[in-house]
């Protein structure tokens, strides 16, 4: 724009500070040219002819002072007028010209004390001061206090720090276009700089006023746009994915996209999409990306794992976009899932349905629905038909039929022209004349702008040779079922209830096979649900393989079975298919067994067992006592070692004729004694033969010839109707008992046990009833104790059990708990259902006496107490017994609600690297949420679950929990390494490993993500068997740690135990450290020894500053405590990680 010369005429002196400055200036040079000429006068008027030099040099001093700044100041006004008025093509002139014309933009200049030296039109319409007088003015005398003392407060932002202010205005349109709209807004962007000279320094502000109304415009239609676009975006009924090929991070993606993954749009932008790709699929997936980068587009195929981790067949189409410069992969996915819901998803798009058209699994023809032509077909058609495409497309569908009668295809065509689907198998021949069973799924599609009729056919030959052959085969399984002798039966576990039953099941039962099906469990299982449920999961546990119980059966008798089962499925049902097998006579065999070996160890005869070679094979406790020799020092050895003289034989020719004779020998033998002197022994010698081995062993009997005791009294050690110990006995191995209790430091229990009204059933059904009562009461004692208990049959109905090793009170509560559950339950008899009621009284060594005939003095008067209570009852010698043993039974119960009910939670506890402030792990804690107590901690509960054998239920709910809840803060994006689940020694067995792989496959973590902890007295107490376990777990990347080190004697011992990759340092240890010199030295130490065995140490329980500076200082860098954070829900995990990250 060419600028026109400035004419100082045509330009008005503005009416500012510059023109006053001027003035005085003026009159100040004035005042100072008359002092000259009029100075003497004036001061001799005013003055003394004395005074008059002195007033005149003052006044003079004076004048010209005022005149010497008048000269300067007119100096610079004139300087700064000529600056803009010279008629000189000056450049700020020219510039500030040209921004008087510029509409816009606008710019104007303040000096550092505020006042506006330049300032064009446009400025002022923007700054709000059209009209007015700016130049010369400071903002405080031109606009109200509020705004100006706001913008004396930018101003010195701009000065003093150098700061660049920016703000945006709006004005009404003012241009001269003619076509602008005069009623428009302005919009304007301004700014304000600081202004230097040449010389670097600060000399004012420099404002600028733009004109970006048409960016503005052109921003408001681009978003316009965008939003357009996002819109249509999101209503695709498709899945639609814009992906960042190197992070492989979501760009944007639709809400198609989120729902198919089932995640929130804010949870799944933040997400890698690699974290939803099937892993084994995951490699396949990358190279696929880098494929179609290498192509600019592509077709892929994949599966992905929704949160709900529901696999999902996936495939797509993708092809390169470039947004800002970068690459990107814009894909668009469809769900195979469904095939009908593919189907119609499919439909709109020529690639897309040229891409599964080709790729499709079954073969596809597309038929004209005019002319019956076929007009397309994919490879597997052209397999199927053994026609190519050119011989195809010359073909109509009705060629493909085996006759010539093609009433079927035209019925089905019909059936699309009305319906539009019609699905049906048939008969085709291929071009070789091959006729082959297919199942045809036909839909009329709107395919472009005309109907096509598409035939997916599927060879269904193999199909239905199949399902002959499993016709066949469970027509060969019924066969095998019904007729096999072994007892089968089908069970359904939701209903406890038989679902089959083979012929043999009916026999043995009693029952038709109809009354069997559908027959509740409970009618032919004596035991209840709870307890069968707990018997088979013990058995599980235990890799028994079997278990037995009794079974009732038609005619109320009650049987021993072993059941062996497994798994099955059968339309989908989880079923067990059991075997049973009837062990009643070995069980009773085995009682026998039992029996003979007890009175073996229990008689009091000296009984030794000697093989054909001569060697003592065993001897009984009497032995030990009457001869002095202990079974160590016997065993193996000649029995001659015991006879007075060693050259003789025990088994001599004249004893071996006896016994070949008679079939046993018996007279005198002289025993010597240990300290050399001899005694006559009353012997016997019997000889056993065995058929298996077809060798001879022999068994001799001694006794002291001044004692020894009558045939009659040996025989009546045992009750003939119930083949249990007598009294007698009884006394005699409780004896026994109490001296190994005494020895080994250990409890035992002594039951007394009596039913209530047993005469009024001797006299109402008679004594035969009550004999067969009293054998079922013994066999029920007798399988429901162990072997290394003694029952014994007192008199009439009056019962004892003696209970050794006995680990606690409430341990003895759970027997006597067991005892009374199965002795209350229904005898069946022949004619009647027969209900009793029991009283046990219980005694316990040592704490009610350390003597045999007190202890049973004690149980008596406690069974006295339970029979006074109505109905079945146990009581122990003490109030505190008592409410013992009944809050441990009542924890179980309540144990067993919880665990049904999912009443267990899980809490985390962070540990975190103070050298990085980020997580290293979480530590998953259980807690109870008790219906009356509320929440409970570990420590209120676990002691419970050991005993009572809910642990490793409760352990597995744990695992199984904090595994998905670990997956879930994972596929947050979440850094969390480690996750710590604590475990108990009870929990390590053969299983462990195998469940603890299976979980991790399941929820895909790394095995070296879990850490497993124990306590250290766990650990130190650990058998030879688990040790093996836990180096196995450690081979599969598990980790070790110990927990509360250094509260046990054994701590260090512990680290030689097993290979252990991490310790924790119980809180007392750090407690002391602060403030015990010598447990100050000793966590450094502690520190060093870790390091150099390359074990991680973690101080717990830190609940102070004090001790986290302390650990600190120490280098001790990964704490857990309060200090850190309280334990927190899994909902509150991802608020602290990012927390402690920012």
């Amino acid at each position: 724009m060419e600028l026109n010369r400035v004419k100082i005429k045509k330009v008005k002196l503005p009416k500012d500070r510059e023109l006053l400055n001027l003035l005085v200036s003026g009159f100040a040079i004035l005042a100072g040219l008359a002092w000259m000429f009029l100075g003497s006068d004036f001061i001799a008027f005013l003055s003394t002819e004395q005074n008059q030099s002195a007033f005149y040099y003052f006044f003079s001093g004076v004048i010209f002072s005022l005149a010497f700044i008048g000269v300067y100041g007119l100096i610079r006004s004139i300087l700064y007028f000529s600056e803009f008025m010279i008629e000189d093509e000056n450049l700020n002139a020219l510039m500030y010209k040209n921004l008087l014309s510029d509409q816009n933009q606008g710019i104007f200049f303040k000096n550092r004390q505020g006042l506006y030296k330049i300032i064009t039109p446009v400025a002022r319409r923007v700054l709000g001061l059209e009209n007015r007088q700016v130049t010369g003015l400071l903002d405080k005398e031109l606009y109200k206090f509020s705004t100006a003392n706001r913008i004396l407060h930018e101003d010195r932002r701009v000065l003093e720090y150098g700061d660049t202010i920016e703000w945006e205005t709006r004005n009404k349109n003012i241009s001269a276009d003619i076509n602008a709209d005069i009623n428009a807004d302005n919009n304007y962007l301004c700014k304000k700089i600081p202004c230097k000279n040449n010389k670097g320094k600060v000399i004012g502000i420099l404002g600028f006023c733009t004109n970006i109304s048409a960016l503005k415009t052109a921003q408001s239609q681009y978003q316009k746009l965008e939003d357009r676009y996002s819109n249509l975006f999101n209503k695709l009924p498709y899945p639609v994915l814009v992906l960042d090929p190197v992070s492989f991070r979501p760009h944007t993606f639709n809400k198609a996209m989120s729902a198919l993954l089932g995640y929130e749009k804010e949870e799944f932008s933040h997400m890698r999409i690699s974290h939803h790709i099937e892993p084994l699929d995951l490699s396949k997936f990358q190279q696929a990306i880098t494929d179609i980068l290498d192509s600019k587009d592509g077709e892929f195929e994949t599966r992905l794992v929704t949160k709900q981790r529901d696999v999902v067949n996936i495939t797509g189409y993708a092809q390169e976009m470039i947004i800002d410069d970068k690459k990107f992969l814009h894909m668009f996915l469809y769900d195979n899932t469904d095939t009908r819901k593919s189907t119609d998803i499919l439909i709109g798009s020529e690639l897309k349905y040229r891409s599964l058209f080709e790729h499709a699994n079954d073969a596809i023809v597309v038929v004209s629905p005019n002319s019956l032509n076929i007009i397309d077909a994919n490879e597997i058609a052209m397999i199927l038909l053994g026609y190519d495409r050119k011989d195809l497309l010359l073909m109509s569908v009705l060629d493909l039929d085996v006759s010539n009668d093609h009433t079927l295809t035209q019925s089905k065509i019909i059936d699309l022209e009305l319906y539009t689907h019609a699905l049906y198998e048939h008969k085709i021949q291929n071009r070789k004349g091959e006729v082959q069973v297919v199942e045809i799924n036909a839909h009329k599609l709107n395919y472009g702008e005309e109907d096509v009729y598409q035939f997916v056919i599927r060879n269904i030959g193999a199909r239905k040779k199949t399902e002959a052959d499993l016709r066949a085969s469970e027509n060969r399984y019924r066969q095998m079922f019904q007729s096999n002798k072994a007892i089968k039966l089908v069970i359904d576990p939701e209903r406890f209830c038989i679902e089959d039953a083979n012929v043999a099941a009916s026999e043995f039962y009693g029952y038709k096979i109809d009354a069997l099906k559908g027959m509740n469990l409970s009618q032919i299982n004596i035991l209840s649900r709870d307890k069968l449920d707990l018997l088979i999961k013990q058995t599980r546990e235990q890799n028994l393989g079997f278990y037995s119980c009794p079974h009732r059966l038609f005619d109320g008798e009650i049987r021993f079975v072993e059941v062996r089962d497994g798994p099955m499925e059968i339309d989908g049902r989880h079923l067990i298919y059991s075997i049973i097998y009837d062990v009643t006579a070995s069980k009773e065999a085995e009682n026998q067994a039992l029996v003979a070996s007890k009175m073996f160890d229990y008689s009091t005869d000296a009984v030794m067992l000697i093989n054909d070679k001569n060697q003592v094979v065993s001897v009984n406790h009497a032995f030990s006592s009457i001869t002095g020799y202990q079974q160590s020092e016997i065993k193996n050895a000649a029995p001659e070692i015991i006879l007075s003289s060693p050259d003789n034989k025990l088994l001599n020719e004249s004893v071996l004729l006896s016994i070949d004779t008679s079939g046993k020998w018996a007279g005198e033998i002289w025993h010597r004694l240990k300290n050399g002197q001899s005694r006559p022994l009353s012997a016997s010698i019997n000889r056993v033969y065995n058929d298996n081995t077809k060798t001879s062993s022999y068994v001799v009997m001694l006794s002291p010839k001044y004692g020894q005791k009558s045939e009659q009294e040996n025989t009546v050690h045992f009750v003939e109707l119930t083949q249990l110990p007598n009294r007698s006995l009884f006394i005699d191995r409780l004896q026994n008992a109490l001296d190994r209790a005494q020895r080994n430091k250990a409890r035992l229990g002594v039951i007394l046990i009596d039913f209530k009204k047993f005469s009024e059933i001797n006299s109402t059904y008679g004594y035969a009833l009550g004999d067969q009562l009293l054998q079922a009461i013994s066999k029920r004692l007798s399988y429901n104790t162990r072997d290394s208990d003694t029952v014994s049959h007192l008199y009439s109905d009056d019962f004892a059990v003696l209970i050794e090793d006995l680990g606690s009170i409430q341990q003895m509560g759970i027997v006597a708990q067991k005892l009374l559950s199965t002795l209350s339950e229904t005898y069946q008899t022949p004619d009647y259902p027969i209900n009793l009621n029991v009283s046990m009284g219980i005694s316990i060594y040592p704490d009610d006496s350390k003597y045999a005939d007190e202890l049973i003095v004690s149980a008596q008067k406690a069974l006295s107490s339970a029979k006074k209570i109505q109905g079945s009852h146990f009581e122990l010698t003490s109030i505190e017994m008592n409410r013992t043993a009944n809050m441990w039974l009542q924890s179980e119960a309540e144990l067993h609600v919880a665990l049904r009910e999912g009443q267990f939670s899980i809490v985390y506890q962070p540990q975190i690297n103070l050298n990085t402030n980020e997580v290293s792990s979480l530590e998953a804690l259980v807690r109870w949420n008790h219906p009356e107590y509320g929440l409970l901690l570990p420590e209120y509960f676990l002691e419970d679950a050991q005993h009572s054998g809910f642990i490793g239920a409760i352990g597995r709910e744990i695992i199984e929990k904090s595994f998905s809840h670990y997956r879930y803060c994972l596929d947050l994006g979440l850094s969390i390494p480690r996750l710590n689940i604590n475990l108990c020694k009870s929990q390590i067995d053969s299983e462990l490993l195998n469940y603890l792989i299976k979980e991790c496959r399941k929820c895909n973590i790394k095995h070296e993500s879990i850490v497993l902890e124990f306590s250290e007295t766990d650990f130190g107490n650990m058998t030879d068997s688990q040790k093996i376990i836990l180096n196995s777990i450690q081979a599969e990347k598990f980790f070790i740690c110990i927990d509360g080190f250094g509260t046990g004697s054994s701590s260090l011992n512990s680290l030689l135990q097993c290979t252990v990759n991490t310790i924790k340092i119980a809180p007392e240890l750090i407690q002391k450290a602060q403030h015990s010199e010598q447990a100050h030295k000793l966590l450094p130490a502690i520190s060093s020894l870790c390091k150099s065995l390359d074990i991680e140490l973690i101080a717990k329980g830190v609940e102070t500053e004090e001790s986290l500076n302390y650990l600190r200082s120490i280098n001790i860098a990964r704490v857990q405590g309060y200090m850190i954070s309280h334990p927190v829900k899994i909902e509150e995990v991802e608020k602290f990680v990012k927390g402690i990250i920012n």
